[in-house]
């Protein structure tokens, strides 16, 4: 029996698994520093079972040999938030890489779109393997710009956010705010970037018959 493969949307999400992996690692800091976490000292308990969450949802992706690759940046990831917390003694340092990635996407994003090869654009040729051919179409190519630039507010938004409650050491505003940000943020985006780009190379195929 063929296996049933996932709704394109839910697949860019990450599919079920990389919902959850999204939404629960954070959600258990923010609980366990709610309850646990005092106002000296580092909030071990909760930067360590986050982590270790994280740690065994990446493992679970390897094992089922589903993104080895991104595991293992995410691991890269995890390891690097702990080793800051535990070389500074600052928890803040728990988010700190969150905000670099963030940052370096959105520097990216925004690259891609002043030299006129928004990044939404590319992806979306490698995956629906159209290459580039929607760079001469004047319409698709203003679509999958703002598409762009719509991805850099996603990620500028949390650079706003993030940066003042990490220079002001707000370790719980941190987590509320990842949590917040993730993918009750990235959802609504990933999904009208899909809508839009099915409906346009669905309007192309109308046009062209």
């Amino acid at each position: 029996m063929a296996q049933r493969q996932a709704h394109p949307l839910l697949a860019s999400l990450g599919g079920t698994l990389g919902i959850v992996e999204a939404v629960v690692p954070p959600f258990l800091f923010v609980v366990l520093f709610a309850f646990v976490a005092q106002n000296q000292g580092l909030p071990i308990l909760a930067i360590a079972v986050s982590a270790a969450s994280s740690i065994v949802f990446i493992a679970v992706r390897i094992i089922r040999r589903e993104g080895a690759s991104q595991a293992i940046a995410g691991l890269v990831t995890v390891i690097a938030s702990v080793v800051l917390v535990l070389i500074s003694g600052k928890a803040e340092n728990n988010f700190l890489p969150g905000i670099i990635t963030n940052a370096v996407y959105a520097f990216a994003f925004s690259v891609s779109v002043v030299i006129g090869w928004p990044l939404v654009g590319v992806a979306t040729g490698l995956i629906t393997k159209r290459g580039h051919g929607w760079r001469s179409n004047a319409h698709q190519r203003k679509v999958l710009s703002w598409l762009t630039v719509m991805w850099i507010g996603m990620f500028g938004l949390r650079l706003v956010i993030e940066i003042p409650l990490y220079l002001a050491q707000n370790v719980g505003g941190l987590a509320i705010a990842k949590l917040v940000l993730g993918l009750p943020l990235y959802a609504p985006v990933v999904m009208l970037t899909w809508l839009l780009v099915r409906g346009m190379f669905n309007e192309e195929s109308t046009i062209s018959e």
